[in-house]
């Protein structure tokens, strides 16, 4: 089997992960800096694989023998090694914001990519060399390079999620259990499909009340990087958001049309093709409502492409467009960009809010 060439570290880790993540399941262990003697670093994350092992979550990385039969039994039957978040027990009677060894958790939101956009809170919790940040995978790399002290990047990979989220639970309740400043870092806010009120409520059993530090939700901040304003007079007076995945990657309700609504749809670019089909055959929407998508908002790599119902999924599929992406749809989209002589907006690629490249 072969690994994709790439001209960056962080390209290469990501396909091995998706390689190892879905050819070895449990063969595979990621280990962080913490748990290595000797090690190499890419990018910040490490990298350990041995067969026949029982997973990054477990026995490998940190020892389990200091805990329950329950908890190890339930390690066992994981696929990654990690133990169900039902066998670990509460750090303390009720929650509460410090542990009697120090132990705390911060949900940090880091905004949509540019290190500029973060909270100065935000930026200063990333500063503490003292911390352990445990990071969404798509949190920009320029985001990562400000944290002083050791992460852990969630494997969120597609089919992993679950996985990944169990063992951002285990990541978490290690650190607590060693009386570290635990710091969940967010892509976006924190509380904007997130999933940042189901961790609260998780550290709550693990006996933890979390902080709460804002982000600046892409919903918003993505469309203006890009020059669309998500409300304009005489185009759009509400805005709606929506993700693109409910539970279980079921499809949320579609929002009916509304000639002057502005929807927003986040976590969606993976099923574009199936959102706009089913936005015309079962919400109404005509086939020429404009549709804008912003990848990697903020950043400097970031990149706009406008098309319209019928259009946007293969102008999305031709230039490779892949999360993190926002994707906002209606009249709004084409107010602000340059026009032609007949005043119709060129549609494909836009480097930028006033150059066009299709």
């Amino acid at each position: 089997m072969t690994i994709p060439r790439t001209n960056s570290r962080g390209q290469w880790l990501l396909a091995l992960t998706t390689l190892c993540c879905v050819c070895f399941e449990s063969s595979v262990g990621f280990l962080t800096s913490n748990s290595l003697s000797s090690r190499t670093s890419i990018d910040k994350i490490f990298l350990f694989v041995e067969n026949g092992t029982g997973g990054q979550g477990g026995d490998i990385a940190n020892g389990l023998k200091n805990y329950s039969k329950e908890v190890i039994e339930s390690s066992k039957s994981n696929e990654w090694g990690i133990p169900s978040t039902d066998t670990l027990d509460p750090l303390a009677a009720s929650p509460q914001e410090k542990l009697e060894n120090g132990g705390r958790v911060t949900l940090v939101g880091s905004g949509p990519g540019d290190p500029e956009l973060l909270t100065l809170k935000a930026y200063n919790i990333l500063q503490d060399p003292d911390a352990v940040v445990i990071a969404d995978r798509l949190v920009s790399q320029e985001i990562l390079d400000l944290v002083k002290g050791e992460i852990k990047v969630a494997r969120k990979l597609p089919g992993c999620a679950e996985n990944a989220q169990a063992e951002i639970y285990w990541w978490t309740y290690q650190g607590l259990a060693s009386g570290q400043h635990v710091v969940r870092l967010k892509i976006g806010d924190p509380f904007v499909f997130g999933r940042g009120g189901e961790e609260v409520l998780q550290f709550r059993k693990f006996g933890v009340e979390s902080k709460i530090v804002p982000g600046v939700s892409a919903a918003f901040s993505a469309p203006l990087l890009a020059n669309i304003p998500v409300t304009h007079r005489g185009f759009s007076n509400q805005v709606v958001m929506c993700t693109g995945y409910g539970r279980e990657g079921s499809s949320p309700d579609l929002i009916q049309y509304h000639e002057e609504q502005t929807i927003v749809f986040l976590m969606a670019v993976g099923r574009l093709r199936v959102l706009c089909e089913r936005l015309i055959s079962l919400a109404g929407y005509p086939k020429e409502t404009p549709v804008g998508i912003i990848e990697r908002a903020g950043c400097p790599n970031q990149r706009t492409v406008i098309g319209d119902m019928q259009t946007i999924a293969d102008i999305a599929e031709k230039h490779k467009i892949q999360a993190p992406s926002t994707i906002v749809v209606g009249k709004v989209v084409n107010v602000l960009l340059e026009k032609d002589e007949s005043g119709m907006v060129t549609q494909g690629l836009l480097r930028n809010a006033t150059a066009i490249s299709v």
